[in-house]
């Protein structure tokens, strides 16, 4: 019984981490620190889905300091606008990428080890009971 209560304590550890690790960072100028998924990036707009409400915003790429997307990539929008920048110029601002991080190999690791060892403690669990 121990066993399998410490299983099932494993697998909500993992679904855990693995729900809150497929969230989008989207940090503001003003400090403020919003978990969710970009939707769409436009030409002035990032559509921003909320995870704690699940509302869809609208911010502009001004308001924005940076987004940390799931995948570990860091998204920022220049902020070179000056006075003599005209109105097509800042239409055609780009998301600039500044650090780059692929999946992380160790929690895909730790997630095998974690399913292994879940599955030959269930193993032990029947063959022991």
């Amino acid at each position: 019984m121990k066993k399998l209560l410490l299983l099932v304590v494993m697998f909500s550890f993992t679904q855990l981490f693995a729900q809150t690790e497929s969230l989008d960072k989207l940090e503001l100028k003003d400090g403020k620190i919003i978990l969710g998924k970009v939707i769409k990036i436009k030409t002035t707009l990032v559509e921003f889905k909320e995870n704690e409400t699940s509302l869809l915003y609208e911010y502009e790429k001004g308001e924005i300091k940076y987004i940390q997307l799931a995948s570990g990539k860091i998204l920022t929008f220049e902020d070179s606008l000056s006075k003599e920048t005209t109105k097509t110029e800042q239409q055609q601002q780009q998301p600039v990428i500044i650090k780059e991080e692929g999946t992380s190999t160790g929690i895909v690791i730790l997630a095998v080890i974690g399913g292994v060892l879940g599955f030959l403690l269930l193993l032990g669990a029947i063959a022991g009971g």
